[in-house]
Parts: structure tokens; sequence; C-alpha cells
């Protein structure tokens, strides 16, 4: 068995003549009978059911055909995949705390190196990276540590310490850390269930509980910082997203008695087949992260692996 003997197969199930598939493929018709043929040899069954005066396929035939077409599908994919690659273009997803914050400095190293105005940002959530990295449209992929997805080795990670913050007006005057009962009585911005930090927050304020209070949902770590600008409510975010703010007065930061884990971006996939390219953006992505954290210890740490 072998593609172009499936490739003759799928087109005689679709065509359901041996001359329009010859002509659709540019071949003779005893060429298409012969791999016709030697496919049922291969597999050892008929696949046509030459006792009908009509094309009919068999109950095996049915089954081949489905696999037929799955295999053209991939090689469409594999074909297309490739076409791009030869364009030369390279492609990094990272999360959207990575393209807020070091993923500007790493795009700015990008920009001046030979070919940079090629490589191209996706950013997106856990969930979304994941399918991108499933479907191959990926590159180099930058998650978080809840996606569950091996860390590459010879790495490196961001932590991001992630707090409670709002408008002075939202929470008025703290005077003291407030306790998880404490927070559940603010109006909160909560994420959606997708997101890394729904779990944790959720459980922190305990939201099986009655709610005390307005309870609203960002789609995004972008648009609930918005959300949390405007007045909305409490959230508890990577608070780097949000440090001019909070540095200009613009916000607060709730001192807490409970703590929330740090946000852990790592590196997951790098894509091998273009080794030069991938190394040379990876010690430029490496850099950024770096020269980052060290310019804004307070919410954000480096560390190499």
């Amino acid at each position: 068995m072998n593609f172009k003997q499936l490739e003759a197969f799928y087109w005689l199930t679709r065509l359901k003549s041996y001359q329009r598939v010859a002509d659709h493929i540019g071949l003779t018709q005893p060429a298409v009978s012969a791999r016709i043929s030697g496919l049922e040899d291969s597999l050892g069954v008929s696949l046509i059911d030459r006792t009908e005066m009509e094309f009919t396929l068999t109950e095996q035939g049915h089954e081949v055909a489905e696999y037929a077409e799955t295999f053209l599908n991939l090689s469409e994919a594999l074909t297309a995949r490739l076409k791009v690659k030869q364009k030369r273009r390279y492609t990094i997803g990272a999360v959207g705390m990575v393209t807020k914050t070091w993923g500007v400095t790493l795009r700015r190293k990008i920009l001046t190196s030979p070919g940079g105005e090629l490589v191209d940002f996706h950013s997106g959530s856990n969930v979304d990276l994941k399918h991108q990295l499933r479907s191959g449209a990926l590159d180099m992929a930058f998650v978080t540590g809840e996606a569950g997805l091996p860390q590459m080795p010879n790495s490196f990670s961001v932590q991001y310490h992630v707090g409670w913050v709002a408008r002075p007006d939202v929470v008025g005057e703290v005077t003291r850390p407030m306790t998880p009962d404490e927070l559940r009585g603010l109006p909160l911005i909560l994420y959606p269930h997708t997101s890394p930090l729904f779990g944790p927050v959720a459980e922190l304020v305990d939201e099986t509980r009655r709610r005390p209070n307005s309870r609203h949902t960002g789609n995004s770590l972008g648009t609930i910082c918005d959300m949390v600008r405007s007045g909305y409510g409490a959230s508890a975010v990577p608070l780097a997203a949000l440090e001019r703010e909070i540095a200009a007065g613009m916000l607060v930061e709730i001192p807490t008695t409970v703590q929330l884990a740090p946000l852990d971006i790592r590196c997951v996939h790098v894509n091998k087949a273009r080794k030069a390219q991938t190394e040379a953006i990876f010690a430029l992505a490496a850099q950024a992260a770096e020269e980052w954290a060290t310019a804004h210890p307070r919410y954000v740490s480096f560390s190499s692996l």
C-alpha cells in the first residue's frame, strides 16, 4: 500500500469513474485500475462491489475511504506547512503577560537582527497556544506552568508576583492585610475558566459561597486590567502588568493575609528543524527576559535552568 494508491482510491470514491480519475490526476485509465487493484491486493480485501451495475463500495471500501481522506488531508496540511516554512516566516506564541512585558524588548531585539521583519508574534491563552502547537503553527512557545507542558531543557523561567489591586475609590483605606473573607466583600473581577488564575482566585475567595458583592469577568488579562483601571472592582493580577499605575497612585496594591502563587512562564517548544534561527531567537528571548526582570525587580524574577 502506498500514498498514490490511496490517492487514486480517494478520487474514485468521489468521481465514481476510472476515466474521470485518470483525467483528474493525469494518468491513463489502466494506470488508475492498476493502482486500485494493487491497493486491494495489499489489503487483502475487495474495496469495490463489482457485481453492481453502478459504482458501489464494499463495507471495507467505506472504511478505507475514510482513512484515504485522512491521509490526503494530512498530506495537504504538510505541504501547506512546508510552503509556509519556505517563506522563512517564524512565529512565536506567548501568553499575554509575556507580550505585555519582556516580549516588547524581545521584539525590539529581533527587529535589529537580520530577517527580523519576518518574525511574527501570536499572543493568546494557554488553551489557544496549545491548540496552535498541535496544529504546527508555532516555532517557539512561552506558556504558564498550568498548561501542563514540559519545559524545554537548558531554558529559563520568569516568575510574576500575583497580588490584589484596585482603584482607591473601590477599596477605600487599607490599614492592614485583608483576609479572604474581606476580599469577598469587595466587587471582584474574575478570570474565565480557561485562565491559570481562575482556580486559585476562586478557591481563595470561596466562590461557591454566597456572593456579597458584584462579580465581573474579563476574558483576558488585558481586559481585566482595563476593568480594574475603570473601577469595576478589585482583581488578582500579575502586578507587573499594572506597575506604572500602582507607582503613580492610580491603583493601590491590596495587602492580604493569604498569598497567591506566582505566575511561572516558561518555554515549552522550539522548532528544532530551524536550528540556527531558533537558537538565535531563543538567546535573544533569554536576554530580553533577564533584562526586563532586572529592571522590574519588585514584581518579576528571572531564573536560568
